[in-house]
């Protein structure tokens, strides 16, 4: 007990605590336009290629900002560099619901702004991750970015039920609508804080292309920092990747539909919060290289469990445990980064890691797409699962984690939101009606 006390002890920090409740209240609001994008999307059109064009053109420009994002966040403050992106977001979300009232229903006009939803996500992303580092002592590391990661999580189970029910009931006008004015919620958290403390001003003009490649130098001579996005790179590829896929389980070898494609990623969310408490308090006293390793085998292990699963009840024990290895995973390797990082650099370093992270996930995505095609969902997830558990078991036997133990960052770092940027399709066999998704304005 002492342990789950000392982990939500970190919301005694005011300004954590502002951060927090406004992230979680916003990140759900996301999730209303995560999941209401492809279903517009696809109604339109009817085509699952016009849904990963959409998906496409908002991780691209995410990844593609990451240079430019990092330099500003590494320039100007980075409070005021978030008002700044959290206003564009909501400006994103203000037009696209706009044009759904206004009754454009052009698939186009819909990818168009999930450019400029990635254009502005890319820009926002480094700045977040870099100033919630001064929020909480170092001491307290593991339990902020766990917890982090838990209203991350949280947010995914009860985001798309609520944003589902909202689209079926009135709409997607309306789930544009929430993510608009749930920014509020995190820009009201960013007025409110004390935190004013300034980045370190680098020499010289902003160089944002030189920025990133004099950033990933630096992120490949720090031992545990290389490691950190090694791993990553593995974790997108085929954890990320497996998770927005799994709508092939769900509809082609349980024929459970978009229903049950949404209860695995509730599943995958719920295995995430329960396991924040446990992953938290174990801070300090267990080596996170050891926690990677536990995380990566268990994460290959779920993919296992799901293809071979006889039932969907079991393969939602397989999400579950998917869900608890991410949240393990993506804690292990943010923190290493905050400790190791020197903070002149800090969120130009992060946006190595983002990029990586962002160019990874499609990249999976497209390979197992492709081999699901070409086989079927189970051989699929049988083949990636156990080429991911053989990857994760080298790593662990050979001690190729032990570099995420260091902690020779030159500053006080404190945690990292997760950042899960890929954007589930529907079910393979959803079938889009025969008028176009409506609203009550349009009737």
């Amino acid at each position: 007990m002492s342990g789950v006390r000392s982990t939500f002890s970190v919301f005694k920090h005011r300004d954590y605590r502002l951060f927090w409740i406004g992230g979680v209240i916003s990140n759900i609001g996301r999730w209303f336009q995560t999941i209401a994008v492809p279903i517009v999307i696809y109604d339109l059109t009817g085509s699952a290629g016009w849904v990963g064009l959409a998906g496409f053109a908002q991780i691209m420009p995410m990844a593609l900002m990451g240079p430019l994002g990092g330099a500003i966040a590494d320039r100007y403050p980075r409070r005021k560099v978030l008002i700044v992106t959290q206003m564009l977001q909501a400006v994103t979300a203000g037009a696209m619901m706009t044009m759904w009232f206004s009754g454009i229903r052009a698939p186009g006009a819909y990818v168009a702004m999930s450019v400029a939803v990635g254009l502005t996500a890319g820009l926002n992303l480094p700045a977040w991750q870099a100033i919630v580092s001064d929020l909480l002592p170092r001491d307290k590391m593991l339990e902020g970015i766990t917890l982090n990661s838990a209203q991350f999580n949280a947010s995914r189970m009860i985001g798309p039920a609520l944003g589902g029910i909202a689209i079926g009931a009135w709409g997607p006008g309306w789930a544009f609508f929430v993510n608009l004015v749930t920014y509020g919620a995190v820009l009201l958290a960013l007025v409110l804080m004390d935190h004013r403390s300034e980045p370190v001003q680098p020499d010289g003009r902003m160089q944002p292309l030189r920025e990133f490649v004099a950033a990933a130098r630096y992120a490949a001579g720090v031992r545990g920092i290389r490691t950190a996005i090694a791993a990553v790179s593995m974790v997108a590829f085929f954890g990320l990747s497996m998770q927005t896929l799994a709508v092939t389980i769900a509809e082609d070898v349980f024929d459970r539909g978009e229903r049950g494609f949404g209860l695995m990623l509730s599943c995958v969310g719920l295995g995430a919060v329960l396991t924040s408490p446990v992953v938290a308090s174990i801070a300090g006293r267990v080596r996170r290289s050891r926690i990677q390793e536990v995380a990566l085998i268990q994460y290959a292990s779920g993919y296992l469990l799901i293809a071979f699963a006889p039932w969907f009840g079991l393969a939602l024990v397989g999400s579950f445990i998917v869900g608890s290895a991410h949240l393990m995973s993506a804690s292990t390797l943010n923190t290493a980064i905050q400790l190791q990082v020197d903070e002149a650099i800090r969120a130009r370093v992060l946006a190595v890691y983002l990029s990586v992270l962002t160019f990874s996930n499609p990249a999976g995505q497209l390979i197992l797409g492709q081999l699901i095609d070409a086989t079927n969902p189970r051989t699929a997830y049988a083949l990636a699962g156990s080429a991911f558990i053989m990857i994760a078991l080298w790593l662990a036997f050979r001690g190729h984690l032990e570099g995420l133990d260091s902690e020779d960052g030159r500053y006080e770092p404190a945690s990292i939101a997760e950042v899960h940027p890929s954007t589930p399709a529907p079910p393979k066999g959803y079938q889009p009606s025969p008028n176009p998704v409506s609203s009550p304005s349009d009737k």
